[in-house]
């Protein structure tokens, strides 16, 4: 069966959509992804092939039984949607679980979430154990860094951020227990950390949650707000970060939930009758 992924130019969008991509063709169906032509390159990391026209005239042309779109797609195919954590609850597949998604939309599925950021090469310093347990730090604004670094200081942690040193503020301390990175990409850290602290990325802190870590968004999000609410995280200052051990419990909840949802391959049947 034709199946065509429509894919916004946006890579957490993208990412969102692989798992079941990979799934499908697996299954055996035929797969492609449709995106602008300034996005191809970015499709063509994921392994899928690569369709540089927009969505709704690809379809048009190759007329598959299945659109998959994280938005409203234009085509004579049935048309399904595929909502993650930058979306608004409604009808159609969900990667964010249902108790993550309040008020509950009328008409959604849950599909489990499979964390994917794009191919990845495990870094060197990640291929030697860990002396302590760590802590994965991402931040987009280094001017954060001061007030992150006077927090996490008392931690018995390795904190781990990958970035230029040059970014780091002048006169900010960098504790001893944090760690500076070339590298840090979370498919290969988020096994080995025990929380995670980041500045509001929606797609790592459903990864986060996936893996039953305990996390601090700095920014308040729609996703972080609700994890917060589970009782699996903390949003706002800094200082929250010595809760978070605390959270331990209500965070492996929350993956539990996540891991006892139907994964891509088990919907794929259903969606193909969509």
């Amino acid at each position: 069966m034709r199946v065509l992924l429509a894919a916004s130019s946006s890579p957490a969008r993208l990412h969102n959509l692989v798992p079941l991509a990979w799934a499908l063709r697996a299954a055996g169906h035929d797969v492609k992804i449709a995106g602008e032509p300034s996005f191809v390159d970015e499709i063509l990391t994921t392994g899928c092939v690569a369709v540089d026209l927009d969505p709704a005239e690809f379809a048009a042309l190759w007329r598959p039984a299945v659109v998959v779109s994280d938005a409203a797609v234009s085509a004579e195919a049935g048309t399904v949607r595929l909502r993650g954590p930058l979306d608004e609850p409604g009808p159609g597949f969900d990667t964010v679980p249902p108790s993550l998604r309040d008020p509950a939309a009328a008409g959604a599925r849950p599909i489990r979430h499979v964390p994917y950021f794009g191919p990845v090469e495990v870094p060197g310093w990640l291929r030697r154990k860990a002396r302590r347990s760590r802590v994965l730090l991402s931040l987009t604004d280094a001017t954060q860094a001061g007030p992150v670094f006077d927090a996490v200081a008392g931690l018995d942690a390795e904190v781990v951020w990958a970035t230029d040193p040059a970014s780091i503020p002048s006169g900010v301390p960098m504790p001893p227990n944090v760690r500076l990175v070339d590298a840090a990409p979370p498919a290969a850290v988020l096994p080995t950390c025990t929380a995670v602290i980041h500045d509001g990325d929606a797609s790592l802190a459903l990864a986060a949650a996936a893996h039953g870590l305990p996390q601090l968004s700095l920014t308040e999000t729609p996703i972080a707000t609700r994890i917060a609410a589970a009782g699996a995280g903390h949003v706002g200052s800094a200082s929250a970060v010595t809760e978070l051990a605390s959270l331990r419990g209500a965070a492996e909840a929350l993956r539990e939930e996540i891991a006892a949802l139907p994964a891509p391959r088990d919907v794929v049947a259903e969606l193909t009758r969509a």
